[in-house]
Formats: C-alpha cells, structure tokens, sequence
C-alpha cells in the first residue's frame, strides 16, 4: 500500500498531466489521467502502434456515465474477487475498463478521475517487475511508486460485446 504521501504525489504529478509507474491490483502500469493526448504519449513510450487502446481504471461507476452506459453484467464482473478487465461499445468505439481494488489506487482515482493503465514494458516484450527494471525502464516516466515486488500476472480480459475471453 501506497503512503498517504506518495497518494499525494501522484495526485499531483497526475493532475500535472505527467506519466507515472502505479502499482495495480495485478502488475505495474504506466499511468496518466485518461486523455487522448496521454493515449499517445504512452503508446510512444511503449513503442506501440499510436491507435493502440489502453486500459482505463476507475473506481466508480458513476465516473464512467458520460462515456459508456453499463449493464448488469458488467458491474457483477467489476465487482468479482479477482480483476477483470472489460471491453465494452461505447460511443468512442470500443474500451476497456478495469474497476480497481487496491485502496490506495482509489484514493487517488477518486480524485483525479479516469486514468490509463498499462504494463510496464516495450510493445511485444515481457512486463517488468522488479526496481531495478522499473527504473531503468523510461526517461519520459516523472516519478515510480514502488511498493514492493508485484508477482501477479495481467488482468483476464473479456469482451462484453462478443461473448469472448481475450486473455485469461
């Protein structure tokens, strides 16, 4: 769990528009508050396609009323023990959400609102787990939240639109 003080700082480097390494209910993810711009920047950062989705984290449902209408089967997914993310038809296209568990991940999405989510590592490569990795990983990354070793593995992903699993 993430200090109070480190609750802040991301807060406010987030508010800031910087992109941050945040541990997630499974692995460390690349962070920024939920823009198009941020998308981008991101996606270079990895060395992905700049089109690429990413993964949006919230923590209340109501903080996604604007963007997508949800259905009964997505809050019981939202509200499972283990993570999942889930891509659903918005009016944008296709997304894909994760309602987080950590407490120290709400906290700070409660204030800064929608954020990005994604593994830490180069498109096509394994995600990074350890300090060292974590640091060496990008220049362009303003400040990593370490809070010990995640040994996870990735969120299941399923979309809603078409019955599928896309990764277990």
């Amino acid at each position: 769990m993430l200090s109070n003080k480190n609750i802040e700082l991301a807060i406010n480097l987030l508010n800031k528009n910087k992109i941050v390494i945040l541990p997630t209910d499974t692995i460390y993810g690349i962070s920024a508050l939920y823009s198009e711009e941020n998308e981008k920047k991101i996606n270079s950062i990895k060395n992905s396609e700049s089109s690429k989705k990413l993964i949006i984290l919230f923590s209340r449902f109501s903080q996604l009323k604007k963007i997508v209408k949800i259905d009964k089967t997505f809050k019981k997914n939202s509200n499972e023990k283990l993570p999942i993310t889930q891509i659903i038809n918005s009016k944008f296209g296709p997304m894909a959400f994760r309602k987080v568990k950590r407490k120290d991940l709400k906290k700070i999405i409660n204030r800064v609102g929608l954020i990005f989510s994604t593994s830490v590592n180069y498109s096509g490569n394994k995600f990074l787990t350890k300090r060292e990795e974590l640091e060496l990983f990008n220049i362009q990354i303003s400040e990593i939240f370490w809070d010990g070793e995640l040994n996870s593995k990735p969120s299941k992903i399923v979309n809603l639109a078409t019955n599928k699993v896309i990764r277990e």
